[in-house]
Parts: C-alpha cells; structure tokens; sequence
C-alpha cells in the first residue's frame, strides 16, 4: 500500500483517488480554498486550503511520509504545479502530474492562438470597441479592466467562489457577470450567444470532453481567441487516470 496526496479540484482527480482506493492505496485529496462543497468518498481523507508554498509542502510531505505526489490541478494552476515540482524535491518525493488533453482545432474554428492572457489584453487595449465574451471562469477576467472601450460579459459558474464572482469591488463598469452551468448544452450556449451578440469570445484552453461553448463558437462563426496552457514543470504527464495507474503498477510503486 502507498501512502498518496493528490492535488485535486478536478473531475480527473476524483476519478484517480476513487480508482487509487479500489486498488488498496491511502489516499488524500487536498482541495484549494476554490473549490466549494468538494465530493469525495469512503476512503479517501479530506484536506482544503494551501499548505503555505513549497516548503511547506515540503513539510506536510516529510511529516506524514507520504509515498507519491499527483498534480491532478486544473491545466492553468501553473502556480500550484511548480510548488509541486519544488516540495518533490526538497522533500524527495516522487511527482507526478495528470492533465486532461488540451482541446485540437476543428474544421469551422475561427480561433486564434496566444500564448498568454496578458497578450489577449494587450490586443484588446489597442483595437475598436467590441462586445466580448469571456469564458474564463472567473479567473483572469479582471485584467481587462484595462480595456475600457470594450463591453464584456464574464460567465462565472455558479458554485465560484472566485473574487469575481463573489465580490463587487472586482467588477467594473462595462462589465457584465452571469452564473452558468457547467453542464450547459450547446443549445443553450447558442442561445445565450445570440442574447450577447459579442464579437469575439476569449476562452482558455482547458481541455477536455467535446466542450459546448466552443460548438457552439464553431457553429455560430464566432471568433475565439483561445490561450494556451502554461508550460508544465519537468515531471512525468499522463493524459487520463488509467494511463497513470498503468504507470505505477509497471513501476517499483505499484
């Protein structure tokens, strides 16, 4: 049996932890401060909030003799992975990480690519007015307060607890919010598309399952500016929960 921390938040960090209990391991899921109401099940320990940055990572690693670190965070918590990286080495501590695939262009897609947010304001700052729609989840969407001529509309999830979503000292004028579903339809997406009219929507590439708001771009002919993901540290990436336990039960883990 290994003793386990996954850094979760995500659907693939559960469905690791779930399968990692099922073959016998000690498994903990550490949610960030984000993360609201997490699921989890018989088995797997609970723990929420930072641990203080990597050395105190480092520290929670060493004190309870955990065996593996899984960086199962959401593909743009590039802050959160490098912590990772550094509390496995002053602790060493084996690291490994699970993303979901990033979303591939499709016939129809009018994205564009950039490498970063700060590059989609950067454009925004100097081009004519647009309504445009920022499909970011909460996080990043106050960098373009900036852009001042633009109208947007940011769609926060409806469990956030982003500052965006729960704070109106975040907001500006020209800016419009609105909770949405996670599981919306590609219908549905049509249809609020239609209500905006925006010019332009601004998405990270998160990754994933078919994703409905970008059918619906696709559909639709909207252009969508998508960023890219953050370099990951240099730890060994699997793509899907089986992927990575095939993985340790090859090595001298399993």
């Amino acid at each position: 049996m290994l003793k386990i921390l996954v850094l979760g938040g995500t659907i693939e960090a559960r469905e690791l932890s779930l399968a990692l209990v099922e073959t016998g391991h000690e498994v903990t899921i550490s949610f960030a401060g984000l993360t609201r109401n997490p699921v989890t099940a018989d088995g797997i320990f609970l723990i929420s909030g930072g641990f203080g940055g990597p050395q105190g990572l480092a520290n929670y690693l060493l004190n309870t003799q955990t065996d593996i670190l899984i960086d199962s965070t959401h593909p743009f918590a590039n802050r959160m992975s490098r912590n990772a990286f550094i509390a496995g080495r002053l602790s060493n501590t084996e690291v490994l990480a699970l993303r979901r695939p990033s979303w591939n262009r499709r016939p129809g897609d009018r994205w564009k690519n950039l490498d970063t947010l700060e590059k989609a304001v950067k454009r925004l700052r100097h081009a004519k007015p647009k309504r445009v729609l920022l499909a970011l989840g909460g996080q990043g969407a106050e960098q373009f307060r900036k852009c001042r001529q633009h109208q947007f509309q940011a769609r926060v999830l409806i469990n956030s607890a982003t500052n965006l979503a729960t704070s109106s000292a975040h907001r500006w004028k020209g800016l419009e919010i609105i909770r949405v579903d996670s599981r919306r339809t590609v219908t549905e997406e049509i249809n609020e598309i239609c209500n905006y009219r925006p010019d332009l929507m601004i998405v990270r590439n998160a990754g994933g399952p078919l994703n409905a708001k970008l059918d619906a771009a696709r559909r639709l002919s909207l252009p969508v500016w998508l960023i890219d993901r953050p370099p990951m540290p240099p730890v060994p990436l699997f793509s899907s929960p089986t992927a990575l336990l095939k993985h340790l039960q090859n090595e001298k883990f399993a």
